[in-house]
């Protein structure tokens, strides 16, 4: 799966906070103040992944597991440091 949160660049080329999507980061801030301010989060989230079939993609690829544990196993296959993403979000 295609991941817009990162440019299209060689890994080794540039650390990974340089290969972040501002665009995308922005959209990722966005989205957990809504998830934040929302009364009911999980219903939210369907109601987005029905919208969006790039976040129902995610929502499968998670399959069950914990989201943090597919983030930092993702991170590693792709040689991204999980840090730099987690510092462009905060």
């Amino acid at each position: 799966m295609a991941n817009s949160l990162f440019q299209q660049l060689n890994p080794q080329s540039q650390p990974t906070a340089n290969r972040l999507n501002a665009g995308a980061v922005q959209s990722v801030k966005n989205m957990m103040n809504a998830f934040r301010c929302a009364g009911n989060p999980q219903q939210m989230l369907n109601a987005m992944a029905a919208q969006n079939p790039q976040l129902a993609g995610i929502i499968s690829m998670l399959g069950g597991r914990n989201p943090k544990d597919v983030f930092y196993q993702q991170c590693k296959q792709q040689g991204i440091n999980p840090d730099d993403i987690i510092n462009a979000l905060k």
